[in-house]
């Protein structure tokens, strides 16, 4: 990245600024925050409202609408549009309300049947009254029928729901508290709901209409009001000088454009001038990987993007993260069955999801492989395996059930080890390569110590030289990490930081080598849960034909689903937690980097 700083005469700001978009390259330096500007607040509070109507609004697209073209609004014009859809939305809600609050009427009307007003009219002319009562069957009396002419009309959950036949004058029942009747018959009501349900169902097709053909609208509104945004918030990150007669702004652009963006400025007349970057510089991050490793960039992203004085962990950490992802998948049925679902996916996705199912591709292609070779296919134990599964298996067998333990752990203290001396790396990159020596030291004790410890069993006939060789490399390794971990200190001082590190060291390599043991835990238990699906859909469908064909079949759909999800979460969950506590604390990664984000019109 470069920084660079331009003076612009404070009447000439906005249009610089509307130049600066076209170039669409600068990344502006913020130095006041636009959220806590009021009319910016107001903006970006309509942009939230906006954006999450139009995915309530892509929510109701019909499947067979068409994709979504982009278009270019007023933000006049697209604020109509958003009004009429507000208003359509605004009336369907209120049409579901009156609808509920109808269906309560017919509800409450419903148990005393189909009267009309009229029938209460012509009662009232002959000298009747009719009042209405309801109460528990428990307390109801019968005399009430003789004294006050009750008659039962209906009873719902030990409710009597009754009328009194009485002259006007006559007193009415003691201690019931009467109920005044609907002034609609209960024909009438079911009559008004239906239109209401028809216009209901008119509104939801004119709310599917606009989402199908009109959310270009929508969309085209909200890019206008983060365009609108953008800018304001540009027009408040230049410091006034001079009197307020300069406006000075700083902004950082990759290096590769750095050349065009200076024949521009050049080619303007407008003044600028390349800054040094400080250690304390908050330097916009732009990844640059190859088409493998950026497939992973969301991962990174998911923790922190790294600060700009550091290694961009995303390479470094994607081999691994496949390899852990395909051992806690633990079958190569499985394997295949992701790989084959994110190639179908990504056929039909937009351009935005084809990477995401890019990086399922690969780690669907990885578990196929690796679970294959440890011996589990949809739980089927393969011939290569014998019956690891089961516990009875040769023990020259690599990735048997045995060996899986050793593999995690040895896979686990390589990507520790690999962590090391990107610390390393990473330290004789931002101060020196001295200041780096003592980790790389402490990577090639563990290297060496290993080697030295194991190489008897791993080559019983090496000459004895190379254990000398071994234990003189570990000596200079042990120097250094004692003697020269902080060069230009005090040797003493160096003596003692180099014991606090012994513990550091012994005590975090030990829980952090176990950790990896997960790898080999959860890969065999996605593979033993496979066996026991298929071993349970063997016996509860012996015996009859009729079952082979019913419930061999669905104990295996629903069996196997379950464990295909099941895998799916703990392979991503125990990976990224390998990844983000262990190599990350190994690797001492630092982060707090921000996305290389460039002024441009949306």
């Amino acid at each position: 990245m470069n920084k660079y700083s331009f003076l612009i005469f404070h009447k000439e700001y906005e249009s610089f600024l509307l130049r600066l978009r076209e170039l669409g390259l600068v990344h502006i330096q913020e130095t006041q925050d636009a959220k806590s500007a009021s009319d910016l607040t107001e903006l970006l509070n309509e942009r939230k409202a906006v954006d999450m109507f139009k995915r309530q609004l892509a929510a109701k697209r019909s499947e067979d609408a068409s994709e979504e073209t982009r278009i270019e609004l007023t933000e006049e014009d697209g604020k109509k549009a958003y009004q009429e859809a507000l208003e359509i939305q605004d009336k369907l809600a209120k049409i579901v309300q009156e609808i509920a609050t109808k269906k309560k009427e017919v509800e409450a009307q419903a148990v005393w049947g189909n009267f009309t007003p009229e029938d209460l009219d012509k009662l009232a002319s002959a000298g009747y009254v009719l009042r209405f009562y309801a109460c528990p069957a428990s307390t109801y009396k019968e005399d009430w029928e003789t004294q006050y002419g009750a008659v039962v009309i209906n009873n719902i959950r030990s409710i009597n729901y009754f009328v009194a036949v009485q002259h006007p004058e006559d007193q009415p029942i003691p201690d019931i508290e009467q109920i005044k009747p609907q002034m609609k018959s209960l024909n009438h009501l079911k009559l008004e709901l239906e239109d209401m349900e028809k216009k209901k169902q008119e509104m939801t097709d004119a709310f599917i209409s606009f989402a199908d053909n009109r959310i270009n609208e929508i969309s085209a509104y909200d890019r206008a009001l983060q365009n609108k945004f953008n800018f304001g918030s540009a027009l408040i990150q230049a410091d006034k000088v001079a009197e307020d007669r300069l406006m000075m702004l700083q902004g950082w652009i990759p290096e590769k454009d750095a050349a065009s963006l200076e024949e521009t400025l050049d080619k303007e007349g407008i003044y600028y001038e390349k800054m040094d970057i400080k250690v304390d510089d908050p330097v916009p991050i732009k990844l640059k990987n190859n088409a493998y490793s950026r497939l992973f960039e969301p991962i990174t992203a998911m923790f922190s993007l790294p600060n700009y004085n550091e290694i961009d962990p995303t390479p470094l950490f994607a081999p691994f993260f496949m390899l852990f992802f395909a051992l806690c998948f633990g079958d190569g049925g499985y394997g295949l069955m992701l790989l084959l679902i994110s190639s179908l996916i990504k056929m039909k996705v937009d351009k935005k999801m084809k990477p995401f199912c890019g990086l399922f591709q690969w780690l669907g292609g990885t578990a196929a492989v690796v679970g294959a070779l440890m011996g589990s296919v949809f739980g089927m134990v393969m011939p290569w395996a014998g019956d690891q599964l089961l516990g009875s298996v040769s023990n020259d067998y690599f990735l048997n059930q045995d060996n899986m333990m050793k593999v995690a752990i040895g896979v686990g203290l390589l990507q520790i080890v690999f962590g090391k001396f990107v610390a390393g790396t990473k330290i004789a990159k931002q101060h020196g390569f001295k200041y780096g020596l003592a980790t790389y030291a402490w990577g090639m004790i563990i290297v060496t110590g290993g080697l030295y410890l194991l190489l008897p069993a791993l080559a019983p006939s090496a000459p004895k030289v190379v254990s000398y060789i071994l234990l003189g490399i570990l000596g200079i390794c042990v120097l250094i990490a004692f003697f020269y971990n902080s060069p230009g200190k005090n040797p003493f001082f160096n003596f003692g930081a180099g014991i606090w590190n012994t513990y550091n060291m012994a005590s975090g390599l030990l829980g952090d080598t176990l950790s990896y043991i997960r790898l080999f835990a959860i890969g065999l238990t996605g593979g033993i849960l496979g066996s026991v699906f298929n071993n349970l859909a063997v016996d509860m469908s012996e015996g009859s034909i009729i079952l082979k064909l019913t419930v061999f079949p669905l104990i295996l759909i629903i069996g196997h689903s379950l464990n295909f999800g099941l895998a799916m979460i703990s392979s991503l969950v125990h990976p990224l937690r390998l990844t983000f506590v262990e190599f990350y604390k190994n690797a001492e990664f630092e982060g707090g980097g921000k996305a290389y984000n460039p002024f441009k019109k949306q």
